[in-house]
C-alpha cells in the first residue's frame, strides 16, 4: 500500500479550512485516473490503525488488498476532526466511522461492516461506576467521537467530559488513581486489549465492566464520483475478502477472531 507521506499529505494539512482553499483540478484528458484517497486516524485507533510501520494495524493492511481499477489507494494519517472536514471538500473521498455514530450533515456512501466494535465502560480499580445516574462523574472520550449511551446527559449538564487525543492518553490518565475517583471511559474492548499488551499498569489499575454499544466499523465514502464509485469497488471486493484466509490471517494477527466481522 502506497502510505501517502507525499505532496497532496502536505497539502491536507497546510491548506486553510476556512474559505475555499485551493481547488484541485481535474486530470487532462488520457491522464492517469484520479486516485481514491483515504484517511485513518492521526492518533491510531488499536488494533484498526495502530500508528506502528511493522504492524500498522487491521484497517491498512486489508486496504493493501484493495485496488479500484489496479491501482493501490492512497492512505494518509490525518485527525479526527480534520477528516470529518476534508471528505466534506472532496479532498479525501475515504475515512473510518460507523454509520451508526455518525452524527455529520453530509448524506454518505457506507462500506460493509468490517469488524463489530463492542464499547465497554472501564474505570480505575478503585473508582465508583455510573449506574445510570452521571451526576457528578467525569467522562473521559476522544477528540471527534461520539458516544451514544451518554449524549443525553451531556447535553442536559449532568455528564462532565474531558477530551484526550488518544485511547491511550484516556487509560494513562484513569489508571493514575484519584481521591474520590468518578472517572470513567467508554472504549472499544478490541483497543484496551491491545494496549494492555504492553502496559501492565492497564491490566493492574482499571476495571473492564459491561458493554454499553455496539457497533459496526466501517469505510465511509463521500458522494462525489470517485467516492461512490470507491464506495461501490470496495462493497463488491470486501463481500468476497471477508471470508478469505487473507482476511482471517490478518485480523488473527492482530487478535480478533472472524466470527467478529459482520455477515
Amino acid at each position: 500500500m502506497r502510505t501517502m507521506y507525499s505532496l497532496f499529505g502536505l497539502l491536507l494539512w497546510l491548506v486553510p479550512m476556512s474559505g475555499h482553499g485551493v481547488a484541485i483540478p481535474l486530470p487532462p484528458a488520457g491522464a492517469e485516473l484520479p486516485v481514491l484517497r483515504v484517511a485513518l486516524p492521526y492518533n491510531a485507533f488499536p488494533p484498526f490503525v495502530t500508528g506502528d510501520p511493522e504492524r500498522p494495524g487491521v484497517l491498512p493492511e486489508l486496504l493493501t488488498h484493495f485496488t479500484p481499477d489496479g491501482a493501490a489507494v492512497d492512505v494518509d494519517y490525518i485527525p479526527e476532526e480534520r477528516s470529518k472536514k476534508l471528505i466534506s471538500r472532496d479532498k479525501i473521498q475515504v475515512r473510518m466511522e460507523s454509520e451508526s455514530w455518525y452524527r455529520g450533515d453530509s448524506p454518505m456512501c457506507w462500506s460493509p461492516g468490517l469488524y463489530w466494535i463492542k464499547d465497554v465502560l472501564i474505570t480505575h480499580q478503585a473508582a465508583s461506576v455510573p449506574e445510570g445516574d452521571y451526576r457528578g462523574f467525569v467522562m473521559l472520550g476522544r477528540f471527534g467521537y461520539t458516544y451514544p449511551t451518554v449524549e443525553q446527559a451531556l447535553s442536559r449538564g449532568e455528564l462532565e467530559q474531558t477530551l484526550f487525543y488518544s485511547e491511550r492518553a484516556i487509560l494513562d490518565t484513569l489508571a493514575s488513581p484519584v481521591s474520590g475517583d468518578k472517572r470513567f471511559a467508554f472504549m472499544s474492548l478490541p483497543t484496551i486489549r491491545w494496549l494492555q499488551l504492553n502496559s501492565p499498569k492497564f491490566v493492574s489499575a482499571l476495571k473492564v465492566h459491561q458493554v454499553v454499544d455496539t457497533a459496526a466499523l466501517q469505510l465511509q465514502f463521500n458522494r462525489s464520483a470517485l467516492g461512490l464509485k470507491g464506495c461501490t469497488q470496495f462493497r463488491d471486493f470486501f463481500m468476497r475478502f471477508r471470508h478469505s484466509t487473507e482476511y482471517r490471517s490478518i485480523l488473527l494477527k492482530y487478535g480478533l477472531d472472524i466470527k467478529g466481522v459482520p455477515q
